[in-house]
């Protein structure tokens, strides 16, 4: 008889994965990747190296897993603040700049790994690194196409790759200055998404550039 687990066990299975990920996450992002170790991970989750062998193959397996889901999470964040935004797509972008900014000052450990510690670690978690950062680029380069006759001509992939390249460049540079130095995060996205608006050629309020 072949054995089918059940929905609770798979369940089960699932939140334990995700425990592994959540404690990994924070301590990648307090630490460093070079300073987190498999037995850190493991005992921050209250569990044994051979449960973690279970789900991940090395440190650098759940590492990309960690940006996976950090990946996940930000585009969640851009959708909800595009949702509560006006119906014109310039507002969306803004407020998917602002959404994405919010995230990442909110979780300042999540904006480590992918903006710091991601960087310079192997083909392997390069390319995952990438494939979160094309995403943005992605949908930020489709909604250039979209606004293309409202907007001054240009190429929309090398401006949706400054546009996206703006956002984590700022908020790289807003995560090293010392928390009592800070802009308000609030700040912080508005001078970003106003300063993309007007790099493509429209103002912040969504209207034609001149």
């Amino acid at each position: 008889m072949v054995y089918r687990p059940t929905a609770r066990t798979l369940q089960r299975k699932e939140e334990r994965r995700k425990l592994f990920l959540l404690h990994a996450m924070r301590l990648f992002g307090e630490r460093g990747f070079h300073e987190t170790t498999v037995p850190m991970i493991v005992a921050a989750a209250e569990s044994s190296t051979g449960a973690f062998y279970l789900y991940f193959r090395n440190k650098e397996d759940i590492f990309a897993a960690t940006l996976e889901l950090l990946g996940q999470r930000i585009a969640e964040a851009i959708h909800r603040a595009m949702a509560a935004a006006g119906a014109d797509p310039l507002d969306h972008m803004k407020a998917a700049v602002k959404g994405l900014v919010a995230y990442l000052a909110d979780n300042p450990e999540a904006a480590r790994i992918l903006i710091v510690e991601s960087s310079g670690l192997g083909a392997q978690l390069e390319a995952v690194r990438r494939a979160v950062i094309q995403s943005h680029t992605r949908s930020v380069q489709q909604a250039l196409t979209v606004l293309a006759s409202r907007l001054p001509a240009m190429d929309a992939a090398v401006a949706a790759s400054c546009w996206v390249g703006a956002v984590y460049e700022a908020v790289y540079r807003w995560l090293e200055q010392p928390v009592e130095g800070r802009i308000p995060a609030e700040q912080l996205g508005e001078c970003i998404a106003t300063y993309n608006l007007r790099a493509i050629g429209a103002r912040a309020s969504g209207a034609r550039g001149e």
